[in-house]
């Protein structure tokens, strides 16, 4: 896991290459173990790393045998073990075999088609520095992202790739403008429904998505998450035993580390069943929980309890943003506990942290599902306007605050929605494939942010692409409905599997935010925080201010208001 950025310009001056090197500075909690800057003509690629996998050779930017080629690698490709193998078989010479060594190598034999070899996540640069040419990509759900942005300071032809676009904005390769065009999508549903991001001139490549370079950008994808069709319907012992089989040979794939291991661990079904599967293979990981309730049960022995600590939290939030701009990685006040695991898992020394992050919008696992599958039965509306009832308190909230009352909301929103070509024909798949397409890409940003911000790698193995293709062939009773319980299938192999059932009654993120509300020191930090000249472009701070004091005021609103103005403030827009 690791930090890089790349410029491509036909004219590098010295002040440019000081804000290079400044940006790159700013990289180095993404990679603390190595920083490697390569002066090439017409571009300056820097690297940091978070030592994972072959810690001795697997340093970057590094260059191909044949010296055409140059990779800069983000990510873990879990079976880049077996395409090494495989690339010797068709006596490529293979020097290290490691993952950037691997994916050059796939490079040159298949071209834009290497992505379809890649299990695991990942975002990487190719340079082909006789063509001059760029390939870049990122994996099948964005986990870690890939930023672009062209023409930097209006210079044609000029290109910069990151893994963090905040790095560089205070760096100063890019000045801090903001897309307010972007509030809409961050205010009522944090979303990703296009390649936008809050930052004017920065372009987020979108998941499952490749970049080309050579006279101009091509961008293409290469994967949907689902397929038209259902495959035959299987019994339930059939799929359960099948979905096992996945199981078990997810958490054996995704285990590949040359350091210890951890696990993010709730209460919930999804961790407690990857901790289930680690146990059953043999495979140590130490188990990091956030305290839930009073009385703690299934919990393995020899966890890291973690105590929730409102001071400390709020010391967390400010701290990182000061550090990142990215305000959708913050968009859920659930990361309020990864800021406390991530931070204590660090301190014990770790690298690597698994999450059940995934599993929500694989197996229907959301309470907001049978609420708007509810509403296209009982109100007979079409999938987007289903969307736009189900978020009508935070699409007021968003009206009422707004300096253009001619701004239309719900035209705007609908337009995006309808934007994102689903191929599903169940409703039940269609929220899913929904959320896989454009809400998991923005949520799985917290992990990214917040887990580099600590020097973690986060891997989230529900997320293995064999996996979800295995939920995503599934008939929906499997999964939810609008009335039976949800993530159906998950919880009766969990049930077989251990003979247990799972506690369900948990401390919701939420909590935590009544809790800063209450805190007045806070409250009144927050009430002068949103009186800012980038918010009072947009917004009434009179009417910001009312709802903050409303009781009725959406609190998933609420809290996007108060990420926002901490970030403006505290990063220094």
């Amino acid at each position: 896991m690791c930090g890089f950025l790349i410029l491509k310009s036909n004219k590098i001056s010295n002040e440019t290459k000081k804000s290079f090197l400044k940006s790159l500075n700013f990289l180095k909690r993404r990679g603390p173990d190595e920083t490697k800057v390569l002066v090439k003509k017409n571009y300056l690629i820097g690297f940091t790393r978070l030592s994972i996998n072959d810690h001795k050779t697997a340093t970057q930017p590094f260059v191909s045998n044949c010296k055409d080629y140059i990779i800069v690698f983000n990510g873990e490709i879990i079976n880049y073990k077996n395409l090494s193998n495989i690339l010797k078989n068709k006596n490529i010479k293979i020097k290290y075999g490691h993952e950037a060594e691997v994916i050059i190598n796939l490079y040159k034999l298949y071209g834009n088609n290497v992505v379809d070899h890649l299990r695991g996540f990942f975002s990487f640069v190719i340079i082909n520095t006789k063509t001059n040419k760029v390939f870049a990509a990122v994996d099948r759900h964005s986990i870690k992202p890939l930023y672009y942005s062209k023409n930097l300071n209006k210079q044609k032809n000029s290109y910069l790739f990151t893994s963090d676009y905040s790095a560089v904005l205070k760096g100063g390769l890019i000045k801090k403008k903001l897309n307010y065009n972007k509030f809409v999508d961050y205010f009522v549903m944090a979303r990703e429904f296009d390649d936008t991001t809050i930052i004017s001139n920065v372009k987020k490549l979108r998941s499952a998505s490749f970049l080309n370079i050579s006279n101009k950008i091509k961008i293409s994808n290469y994967w949907k998450p689902f397929t038209p069709g259902i495959n035959i319907e299987k019994t339930n012992k059939e799929l359960l035993s099948e979905l096992n089989k996945n199981f078990e040979e997810v958490v054996n794939s995704w285990k590949v580390a040359d350091t210890k291991l951890s696990l993010s661990l709730s209460s919930g079904v999804d961790s407690q069943l990857l901790s289930t599967y680690f146990k059953d293979s043999n495979i140590l990981v130490k188990h990091f929980h956030i305290k839930e309730v009073e009385k703690e049960k299934k919990i393995p022995k020899g966890s890291v309890i973690i105590k929730p600590n409102l001071k400390k939290t709020i010391q967390l939030i400010d701290n990182i943003t000061k550090d990142s701009l990215n305000i959708f990685a913050f968009a859920h006040s659930s990361s309020t506990s990864l800021l406390q695991i991530y931070d204590k898992i660090k301190k014990n020394n770790y690298k690597v942290v698994f999450t059940g992050e995934g599993a929500d919008e694989l197996f229907g696992g959301y309470s907001r599902y049978k609420k708007q599958l509810r509403i296209i039965k009982d109100d007979k509306l079409s999938f987007a306007d289903s969307c736009i009832k189900l978020h009508s308190k935070e699409i007021n909230n968003f009206s009422y605050i707004l300096k253009n009352k001619n701004y239309k909301t719900n035209k705007i929103l609908k337009k995006k929605i309808s934007s994102i070509n689903l191929s599903s024909q169940q409703n039940e798949n269609k929220l899913l494939e929904y959320d896989q397409m454009t809400y998991i890409p923005s949520i799985i940003q917290r992990h990214d942010i917040i887990g580099m911000y600590n020097s973690l790698e986060v891997r989230p193995p529900f997320l293995d692409y064999q996996l979800s293709r295995f939920a995503n062939n599934l008939h929906p009773k499997h999964k939810l409905n609008s009335t039976k319980k949800s993530k159906i299938i998950l919880y009766n192999l969990f049930n077989k599997k251990t003979k247990k059932k799972i506690h369900k009654k948990k401390l919701g993120s939420p909590t935590y935010f009544k809790q800063i509300l209450k805190n007045k020191k806070e409250l009144n930090k927050f009430k002068r925080a949103i009186d800012c000249k980038e918010l009072a472009r947009f917004f009434d701070v009179g009417r910001m201010k009312e709802l903050i004091d409303s009781p009725k005021t959406s609190l998933i609103f609420l809290w996007r208001l108060y990420i926002i103005s901490k970030m403006i403030n505290n990063f220094k827009i």
